[in-house]
């Protein structure tokens, strides 16, 4: 008897488990690298274009954005299709959101190698996942 109530429990709850992730996902729960991805101007893949310069201590980066419009103005807001900004890290840290496609210098970058990264966001800050990185060597 206990055996028998025991494989019944067990398939009751894998039923339940199965049930309750399928109904979440329906319902629109679901992992947000899921949802990440990219979202373009006219199903046009967006991609960046960008040059980094170094100054001494800082670097000035020069980007352009294609296939989606920069909309500052909407940062924060619901996502929408064709819009977004981007996401500037150095070495895995966010320093800044860019809203605007002017030329971006980062100013005192401590010496030594590093990593600089674009990220296109969804107005929401969830990633595009389209991104250009630089590896960068500041001289004492």
């Amino acid at each position: 008897m206990r055996k028998i109530s025991f494989k019944r429990s067990f398939v009751l709850m894998l039923l339940l488990v199965f049930a309750c992730s399928g109904a979440l996902t329906a319902c629109g729960f679901q992992n947000k690298s899921d949802q990440a991805g990219s979202k373009a101007v006219s199903g046009a893949v967006p991609t960046i274009d960008a040059t980094l310069t170094q100054e001494g201590t800082s670097a000035v980066i020069s980007y352009k954005v294609n296939n989606l419009t920069i909309a500052g103005d909407s940062v924060g807001a619901a996502p929408k299709e064709g819009e977004g900004h981007l996401h500037i890290y150095v070495d895995g840290v966010q320093k800044a959101m860019l809203k605007t496609d002017a030329p971006v210098r980062l100013e005192n970058i401590p010496p030594g190698k590093h990593t600089i990264k674009l990220s296109l966001q969804q107005n929401d800050h969830v990633p595009l996942n389209v991104e250009k990185v630089f590896d960068v060597t500041i001289q004492k």
